[in-house]
């Protein structure tokens, strides 16, 4: 990538609903230049996805670890492809081969939905984990040095309107309010006044991209960290310039956070450069991404 696509690719991840207008006018150039390299961004696949990371209207989820035979690897990837409350599924080298999140309105259903997934594979997972999600936070823009604004929350009552608005918005971020307007069947003011509320209560909690990491020469770790007090650690990561995503999950000990880096050996040293300013810390597994199969997004299930 050359600087101009660097810089224009931070401001995507920040927000990738801007127009294009304004970002020509943040990095000083033309809109044309700025269309050019979105579409050359693309192209490379870079860019895989633009994307609305969503509040889970009051759905649960819980996160799931498996480790599986060889021979079910396709099978496995055909059903998360086709899945309706699966999300963010990632291939994994290391103690896991997969990793997912399963939603659903409640733990029972979430608990339902987990044995019926594996009743159908269970010849082909040789181990699992699965846990239930406290709260996740996504980072990514840290990787172009970029540092996202935090929306103030103030609830609204969502009906089948803005849900249908949210489930156009998460498939694709940069949708047109025209083409959201056709789908709904309300005029264009009325819609971009619904996301606006929706963007204020939270409900939309950004617009941002989704990158593939290993085409900027980067790699990242599901790295599980360990600790009786471990809320201690939230803000230290939070903070940090190479963590892209912290999990938290109820009632277990430990967090997961994403690092990115450029090496094994980067990330050697973040460990231990951890476990140092938190001496009762431990790590107790670390995988590497190998691709993400589904992307961040929530599932058709939300939206239900």
């Amino acid at each position: 990538m050359n600087k101009l696509q660097e810089n224009l690719l931070g401001e995507l991840l920040v927000n990738s609903r801007q127009a294009q207008t304004t970002l020509a006018k943040k990095l000083g150039t033309s809109r044309e230049l700025v269309n050019y390299h979105m579409k050359q961004l693309e192209k490379k696949k870079i860019i895989q996805k633009y994307i609305t990371i969503i509040d889970t209207l009051d759905n649960v989820g819980a996160a799931v670890f498996i480790k599986v035979k060889a021979t079910a690897n396709e099978k496995l990837i055909d059903y998360f492809h086709n899945s309706s409350f699966v999300s963010w599924v990632a291939e994994l080298t290391g103690v896991w081969h997969f990793g997912f999140s399963i939603l659903g309105k409640t733990n029972e259903e979430v608990d339902k939905r987990f044995k019926e997934f594996y009743n159908i594979f269970k010849e082909d997972i040789l181990s699992y984990r699965f846990t239930f999600h406290k709260k996740n936070s996504f980072y990514y823009e840290k990787i172009m040095g970029k540092e996202k604004t935090l929306v103030k929350v103030n609830k609204i009552k969502i009906d089948e309107k803005d849900k249908k608005i949210l489930q156009l918005l998460s498939e694709d971020a940069r949708i047109e309010i025209v083409n959201i307007a056709k789908e709904v069947k309300l005029t264009a003011p009325a819609v971009l006044k619904r996301i606006r509320n929706l963007e204020n209560s939270g409900a939309i909690q950004q617009y941002t991209v989704f990158v593939d990491l290993s085409k900027l020469d980067l790699y990242q770790y599901s790295v599980f960290i360990e600790n009786k007090n471990v809320e201690q650690l939230i803000p230290y990561m939070e903070s940090h310039s190479k963590v892209s995503f912290i999990a938290e999950y109820i009632g277990d000990p430990f967090i997961e956070i994403g690092v990115v880096v450029k090496d094994p050996y980067e990330l050697r040293l973040i460990i231990q450069q951890i476990e140092e300013k938190f001496p009762q810390t431990s790590v107790i597994e670390t995988s590497l991404f190998h691709q993400d199969v589904v992307s961040v997004g929530p599932p058709s299930c939300v939206f239900e």
